[in-house]
């Protein structure tokens, strides 16, 4: 095994081991406590939160399927953090009645959009007495388990940049596997968004980061792996650009981790040429297509023909954007090529080799 932690721990001697944090929480908070603690929060936070509670809510609803009989189908729920019962709300139900939660439905056969409260929305959809108290259990939940942010922000626990770059390092190091893992995008998504917020995270998502951290650990130590690039410049880059690439296409639809060319892209045979010929002949394509980028002068025109080419052969276009992009940014580096899916990494450093024989 290589000794890729002993290097971290040279690079950063004061973040290799991480600092405390949280391990559980069980505060409940009032609604007066609950709005108190949320107007101490900065814009982009109340804006996170609210986003999470929309996405935990549309998740409520597409796990239960609640909807899913009927013509309709959840859109989003939206929450009035001003509202006083009697006194202030902003959203209102197609009756006129003042809301906290609106819930936005729409109909799938006429495109028409209602916006309900929770009893207009039984009624309009025919549902059972004990599924609308299921909803309002669930909405409510849902507050409940926002409730750990707040206590969160409210101890003054920070965003933990440590596990951070502790976490961009086992994405680093795993990029470089013989057979790197398959992590979990959507988690990196998410950390990346309450980093964005300078939000303390979830406690469970701090967990689950942890674990990820542990997995590459423990593929390098069990399968001995000793094929670390050790270059703390080469490192900070690839720190630097993570935050925008793990939202790059090629990340969200977990693409990334394939294996073979045909996991991304479509490619046909020409006559009788095998599946290793065709795959040869596209990366030997792609290699000269990249080389033409020295030139300025054609660049911009050369990208457009060369997309709208690719998509049309190949499909995948946003990958090949990315490709292009990264090779403008860090040409043939290795900044270059960590950026890259691995069969993309060693199809065109083939064909670099294939070129140099020639």
């Amino acid at each position: 095994m290589d000794n890729y932690l002993a290097i971290y721990e040279h690079w950063y001697p004061r973040s290799y081991g991480l600092d405390d944090y949280p391990t559980e929480c069980h505060v409940t908070y009032s609604g007066a406590e609950r709005k108190a603690l949320f107007g101490k929060l900065s814009a982009p936070q109340q804006e996170l939160v609210n986003q999470q509670r929309k996405y935990e809510v549309r998740s409520l609803f597409l796990q239960k399927q609640y909807l899913q009989t009927s013509d309709w189908e959840f859109v989003a729920l939206n929450i009035d953090d001003e509202y006083e019962r009697g006194i202030h709300s902003q959203l209102k139900c197609a009756c006129g009645r003042p809301l906290k939660y609106q819930f936005v439905i729409e109909s799938k056969s006429k495109q028409q959009e209602i916006r309900l409260g929770i009893q207009h929305f039984k009624d309009h959809l025919g549902i059972s007495q004990q599924v609308a108290e299921e909803i309002k259990k669930g909405v409510a939940h849902v507050d409940l388990a926002l409730d750990e942010l707040l206590w969160l922000t409210e101890k003054g626990i920070p965003f933990p940049e440590d596990l951070w770059q502790r976490y961009v390092f086992a994405y680093y190091r795993n990029n470089t596997l013989r057979r790197p893992l398959s992590l979990n995008q959507k988690l990196a998504g998410r950390v990346v968004r309450f980093r964005e917020a300078e939000m303390p995270l979830f406690i469970g998502d701090y967990l689950s980061v942890v674990t990820e951290i542990n997995q590459v650990d423990r593929e390098v130590f069990e399968r001995q792996e000793k094929n670390f690039l050790a270059d703390k410049n080469v490192f900070e880059a690839y720190l630097a650009d993570f935050q925008q690439d793990i939202q790059a296409p090629v990340y969200l639809e977990r693409k990334f981790w394939g294996r073979k060319l045909t996991d991304f892209i479509q490619l046909e045979r020409y006559g009788t040429e095998s599946y290793e010929e065709a795959k040869v002949r596209y990366f030997d394509d792609l290699l000269s297509f990249l080389l033409v980028l020295k030139e300025p002068t054609k660049a911009a025109r050369k990208i457009r023909s060369f997309e709208i080419f690719h998509q049309k052969k190949y499909g995948n276009g946003e990958l090949i954007a990315f490709i292009i992009e990264k090779y403008r940014q860090y040409q043939f580096t290795q900044n270059f090529f960590l950026a890259l899916p691995r069969v993309y990494r060693i199809g065109l450093r083939k064909a670099i080799q294939r070129k140099q024989k020639k």
